[in-house]
């Protein structure tokens, strides 16, 4: 076994890193950005600056992710997409505060916390979102 150094070495608990009341908030945070159709969401919303219908957004994010026009894609596809956005990726980002959404009109805007995020967003310069 591999000696990391002595307990003397090791920096007291005090001096630990901590987020307090925002450790939660973190947590939701990583939560929400886990996986990609969310982040898609959130880049979807950056690049228009404005709230999106449900719908539009689940148009964009159906090209995005199956790299075609939307008149090739199949409406049965969209709708599941929609509905997953509906039913779990826009309720996990509105917990997060990522995302508002109003369900009278059906639209998606961004969310108090998306500032907080939005500069992770923009890190890929190829503009391929698979991997952020």
């Amino acid at each position: 076994m591999e000696d990391f150094g002595s307990d003397t070495d090791r920096r007291p608990e005090s001096a630990e890193p901590t987020f307090g009341a925002d450790e939660g908030l973190l947590d939701a945070l990583f939560e929400a950005l886990a996986h990609a159709r969310r982040r898609r969401v959130l880049r979807t919303l950056d690049r228009h600056g404005t709230e999106l219908a449900l719908a539009d957004l689940a148009d964009e994010i159906a090209v995005r992710e199956r790299n075609a026009v939307i008149t090739e894609i199949p409406a049965d596809v969209v709708k599941r997409l929609y509905m997953s956005l509906y039913h779990t990726h826009v309720p996990k980002l509105s917990e997060a505060d990522l995302v508002r959404y109003d369900q009278e009109r059906d639209a998606v805007a961004s969310g108090a916390n998306f500032r907080r995020v939005a500069p992770f967003l923009r890190t890929d310069a190829l503009g391929d979102d698979r991997f952020v």
